[in-house]
Parts: structure tokens; C-alpha cells; sequence
């Protein structure tokens, strides 16, 4: 609606991608879909390729994949901690690197956005591995901001707060579990926080 035309990432739901190709389609937009795993530096150098080839020089990235086990830290397998490493911080990493250097290469003032989390400024319960590679995503953002200023390109993370995600609802069933609380008792207690502007597991 604001006038971008959207390469979109997908890795395991099509049907998804699909649908968010007609939302933007659907606002006025041009998209194109891209099957890729962005834990591989290759499949950001062809999200690259393929909005350069179908809408011209490539003006904003979004780091925007992430992946979340619920648990406590000690009772995290180290399987899990390296998968979340994997995708939320060594995905954003290639998403960085290679969108700025086509930004730099075609002098374009881009912008690059990080989606980070708001445990990325605030420690909670159970989120610690996956607030930690949050946490090295802003220190990364961080970095990338400062070094990239001169060139006119913009670095920035987002820390949105919970929304009913499959990512978070799955992370709410791990909570039900965990605390031996029903699904509605656990939910009740997220939309208090919100509202009181609190942690939901404090």
C-alpha cells in the first residue's frame, strides 16, 4: 500500500507465501516468491537476484525469520540453542551482509530492518536461549548502523511485543504444559500484561 513491491522468503509453508503474495498484490504491489533456507548465505544471494532481476535495485530488506523453543535455559538441548542461532542470528547476519553490499554497489540509501523481540531489552522465563540470540541481533543491528552510516544506508531492529503467531501459539502450548496451566488461564495472563504493560511471566 505504500508502494513496495515484495520479494517473499519462504522455507516450509507455501501456502503461506502464497497468500502473502495476494495481500500485496491486493494492495496495489508486485511480488515474486523465493524458496530458500536463510540459514545458507546462498538463499540470501538469491532473494537479492531475483528483486534486482524483477523490480530493479534492491531499496529495503527485511530480516523478519525466527524460530523459538520455550523452556528453561538448563532444560534447553543444545540441538535447540543452535537452531535458533542458526536462523535468528546467522540468517539475519547473511540478510545483513548481503542486502548492504547490493545497497553499496548500487549507491542506493536502503534500508534494512531486523525484526528482533522484546526479550531482545528484557529478559523472561523460558525464552532465555532464544531472548540471547534476540539480544546478539540488536548488538549486531547495532554495529551495522554505525559502520553503514556514511553510506547513506539505514540499519534498524523492531522489538514487537506477543501477537498469536504459530510461533507463539506453539510457545504457548509448551507454557500450558510447563506451568500445568490451561491454554485460557496462560492466555488471560499475556492480555493483563499488555494491558498493565508488565511481563506476562513475572
Amino acid at each position: 500500500a505504500s508502494g513496495c513491491d515484495v520479494v517473499v522468503n519462504w522455507g516450509h509453508d507455501e501456502d503461506g507465501a502464497r497468500r502473502t503474495a495476494a495481500d500485496v498484490q491486493a494492495a496495489g504491489g508486485r511480488a515474486v516468491l523465493v524458496h530458500g533456507d536463510v540459514r545458507e548465505s546462498s538463499t540470501h544471494d538469491r532473494l537479492v537476484s531475483t528483486a534486482q532481476d524483477a523490480f530493479g535495485p534492491l531499496d529495503v530488506w527485511i530480516n523478519n525469520a525466527g524460530v523459538s523453543v520455550l523452556a528453561p535455559v538448563i532444560d534447553t538441548s543444545p540441538d535447540d540453542f543452535s537452531r535458533m542461532i542458526d536462523v535468528n542470528l546467522l540468517g539475519t547476519f547473511h540478510g545483513l551482509r548481503v542486502a548492504a553490499h547490493a545497497m553499496r554497489a548500487a549507491g542506493t540509501h536502503g534500508r534494512i530492518v531486523n525484526v528482533a523481540s522484546e526479550v531482545a531489552v528484557q529478559s523472561f522465563p523460558y525464552l532465555g536461549c532464544y531472548g540471547a540470540t534476540k539480544f546478539a541481533v540488536v548488538g549486531l543491528t547495532q554495529a551495522a548502523a554505525v559502520e553503514l552510516a556514511s553510506t547513506g544506508i539505514t540499519v534498524n531492529a523492531v522489538g514487537p511485543g506477543t501477537a498469536e503467531t504459530d510461533m507463539v501459539l506453539a510457545e504457548r502450548r509448551s507454557e500450558t504444559a510447563l506451568l500445568r496451566q490451561d491454554a485460557d488461564t496462560v492466555r488471560q495472563r499475556y492480555l493483563d500484561a499488555i494491558r498493565a504493560n508488565t511481563s506476562p511471566r513475572s
